[in-house]
């Protein structure tokens, strides 16, 4: 059987009975980095053989242990959370679930839903989007939700520059350190934001938290309505829409839904 071991992403104290008893008792665990995945076991008191599975080996190791999972005991771990977000976990509940082999999952921490906690955001909807990715920020800026991703802190500054020219208006917050003794989470705009960081230093892992969209986008946009109405009479509503993007950085999504609305009430 497979288990799927949610970990600590800070705090050792937030690991389960459950997770530990199970650690305890399998054959192998799988794991992304074992000198990281040492450390939580020595700490636990818990000896038992490790596997590399990463993005760079699940193929081989899937290839490798498939047929043994069907007689011995494997846990799965990531560096720190829930295995299988952002990580090629996945793979392997695929390959268990195409030949029916018995998995289950012991829950743990997770740096998405934590963050969005402490973030204040809305949380009726959320989107995960993983690892920050400026090429796609046009196209998730039209999302009606929450946004969620990672970002390394060395790069943070430059991620919300970005953020900045798609996600204008909107509140942003940085969570860091979560569960662990400098936790914070701070909020502003991008441009705050930006100027924060380039005074303080930011460590360790990060979480943005980004709001839904607001009436803020509709009202930037009705500024154009003139234009708007005289543009469709040459051209179609996407290429409009690419037009007025790139003019007000509002994503071409956002701004095709709001063209349809007009021609719905004209």
């Amino acid at each position: 059987m497979l288990y799927i071991v949610g970990t600590p992403i800070g705090n050792m104290g937030d690991i389960s009975r459950r997770a530990i008893d199970v650690l305890s008792s399998v054959q192998y665990i799988l794991c992304e980095d074992t000198r990281v995945s040492n450390k939580l076991l020595s700490n636990l008191g818990i000896h038992a053989k490790l596997l590399v599975y990463n993005d760079y080996s699940a193929k081989k190791m899937i290839s490798k242990i498939g047929e043994d999972l069907r007689t011995m005991d494997y846990a799965l771990i990531s560096d720190a959370g829930m295995p299988c977000i952002s990580d090629p976990g996945y793979k392997l509940v695929q390959y268990c679930i195409e030949n029916n082999i018995k998995y289950t999952v012991i829950p743990g921490a997770s740096a998405v839903i934590a963050a969005l906690v402490l973030s204040g955001m809305p949380s009726d909807r959320f989107t995960f989007v993983g690892f920050a990715d400026e090429k796609k920020f046009q196209e998730i800026a039209s999302i009606n939700s929450t946004i969620i991703m990672f970002e390394a802190p060395t790069r943070i500054c430059q991620t919300l520059s970005s953020i900045s020219q798609y996600f204008q208006h909107r509140k942003i917050a940085i969570v860091r350190e979560i569960t662990k003794i400098f936790e914070e989470s701070i909020r502003g705009t991008a441009d705050e934001l930006i100027n924060i960081c380039k005074i303080k230093k930011m460590q360790g892992e990060i979480v943005i938290v980004i709001e839904p969209p607001t009436h803020k986008i509709e009202n930037t946009l009705s500024e154009y309505d003139e234009i708007i109405t005289t543009l469709s009479k040459k051209f179609p509503i996407n290429e409009i829409s690419i037009m007025l993007s790139k003019l007000t950085k509002i994503s071409k999504n956002a701004i095709y839904n709001y063209i349809k609305l007009l021609n719905l009430h004209s």
